[in-house]
């Protein structure tokens, strides 16, 4: 599946995750807390990052793939 910027910059949970993906945070619980985002809703939308294609998960830590990489240089 093909995911466009508008896809991330259209919704403020999901640009305020995919931007601390890019800075290097892996943490969701982190990233959740920082930005006050109910964990649910966190966790909902970085495994609809993981189901588009974009991020991977590895020891419960979240990174971007090589496509969320390409995306993140057009956003």
């Amino acid at each position: 599946m093909s995911v466009d910027e508008g896809y991330i910059i259209s919704n403020k949970y999901r640009r305020a995750i995919f931007d601390e993906l890019t800075s290097g945070e892996s943490n969701i619980d982190r990233i959740s807390k920082k930005h006050r985002i109910f964990k649910k809703i966190a966790y909902k939308v970085v495994e609809d990052f993981v189901n588009v294609g974009i991020v991977e998960k590895k020891n419960n830590r979240y990174f971007l793939n090589e496509e969320g990489k390409k995306l993140s240089e057009k956003i």
